[in-house]
């Protein structure tokens, strides 16, 4: 008895320990419901919102992160969370890159090196920035669009295919 409530224990914990979590511990794969319970202000996405693939069924409109105000969107795919995307539209791409280096810093010193990096090399500088981290199975990408806008992106890493190239 004692052997099969020792594996029933472990495979409980192992489960929960990979599952993949996103923005505030949100696991991937949650419902609009399950999402809404973890994130009280989290609303139904505006309509507009809505006609865009995948779909947001949720927001919450602002949220200071690191001195600035993003909205965020919540991504779901068959009715299960896929993605949560962050942003930030400054007013300037010097605030734009001051606040992309504050989270930088942060998720940074979190996640380690980054994967990638489109702002390194030696191309000509530019304003734009685009980070990668993978942690466990979820992927962090921090970027700067347009010049004035922030980007932050927590989403599901693809599955590897033990055939595949």
């Amino acid at each position: 008895m004692k052997p099969t409530l020792l594996c029933l224990a472990l495979a409980c914990v192992s489960s929960l320990a990979s599952a993949q979590a996103l923005w505030r511990d949100v696991p991937a794969g949650s419902t609009p419901a399950e999402v809404s319970q973890r994130i009280a202000e989290a609303r139904p996405a505006d309509p507009a919102t809505l006609a865009q693939t995948p779909q947001a069924l949720l927001e919450v409109p602002r949220v200071e992160i690191a001195g600035g105000e993003f909205a965020v969107r919540f991504l779901f795919e068959n009715e299960r969370l896929q993605s949560v995307v962050l942003r930030a539209d400054t007013d300037s791409p010097a605030t734009a890159r001051a606040l992309a280096q504050r989270i930088y810093t942060s998720l940074r010193s979190r996640y380690g090196l980054e994967l990638s990096s489109t702002s390194r090399g030696a191309g000509p500088p530019s304003l734009d920035m685009d980070r990668r981290w993978q942690f466990r199975r979820t992927t962090v990408r921090l970027q700067v669009v347009d010049g004035n806008s922030v980007l932050l992106t927590y989403g599901v890493q693809p599955d590897r295919r033990s055939g595949a190239l």
